[in-house]
């Protein structure tokens, strides 16, 4: 476990963000996630535009993120994504926060506020996906959809053909990020879109509900981009 040297003004600053997040409480919200599997030690339900609001009354600040997350609650975690300066967070670090999210809402508001932020974050994806753990594998899918323009065309192909190996395993969230991550690639141009959806075609007749799952991401996002007939 890792412990801080005590500091009275991140301590007061703490309280005052514990009492803004319960006075934002909605325990309805928290029953409803609860429901649907995002399960927290601690959960007040107050939802992402009102923690926006919070963070915005504070200074990014690493000491001050670094306690937030440690609380291992729902909102100061969140709210840490917000308050973490990314020139301060190294590899390792990213890491250990990484494997700290248990739930897929903070796997998503972690790359949507902070990791996309990195200036390594291309390096983070790679060594996300290459991963043997699946929820690293699903991070590092939903940060290459996130710099999808930033990434390099000889590092989406490597991507890409490791997204192909991952869709036979059979887990419904990691399919779901890969069917995403492969749908924001063919927005680069209809050359591209083209490659993947012959990547993916042969999904749509095997017996895994994942690799139809990616199959019909990519197909769907085609369409929309009118680079595939409808009736295909």
């Amino acid at each position: 476990m890792k412990f801080l040297l005590a500091n009275e003004h991140l301590d007061t600053q703490i309280t005052k963000i514990k009492r803004l997040i319960k006075l934002s409480m909605n325990g309805v919200a928290a029953d409803s996630m609860r429901q649907h599997g995002l399960i927290y030690k601690q959960n007040y339900g107050v939802a992402i535009p009102r923690l926006r609001e919070i963070a915005a009354e504070l200074p990014r600040n690493h000491d001050l993120a670094q306690r937030l997350w440690l609380l291992k609650i729902r909102e100061t975690m969140i709210l840490a994504t917000m308050m973490q300066p990314p020139a301060t967070l190294n590899m390792e670090q990213a890491l250990a926060w990484l494997d700290d999210c248990t739930t897929t809402e903070l796997i998503e508001q972690i790359n949507l506020n902070l990791f996309r932020h990195l200036d390594y974050a291309p390096e983070l994806v790679m060594h996300c996906i290459s991963s043997a753990t699946i929820s690293r594998k699903i991070a590092g899918y939903i940060l290459a959809l996130r710099i999808a323009e930033k990434i390099p065309t000889n590092l989406q192909h490597q991507i890409v053909l490791k997204a192909i190996e991952d869709a036979n395993i059979d887990d419904i969230p990691l399919a779901n990020s890969i069917g995403n991550c492969l749908a924001r690639f063919c927005r680069k141009d209809a050359t591209t879109g083209g490659k993947i959806f012959k990547s993916v075609e042969h999904f749509n007749s095997d017996c895994l509900n994942g690799k139809k799952l990616i199959y019909d991401s990519v197909k769907h996002e085609l369409i929309f981009l009118g680079l595939l007939n409808e009736k295909f």
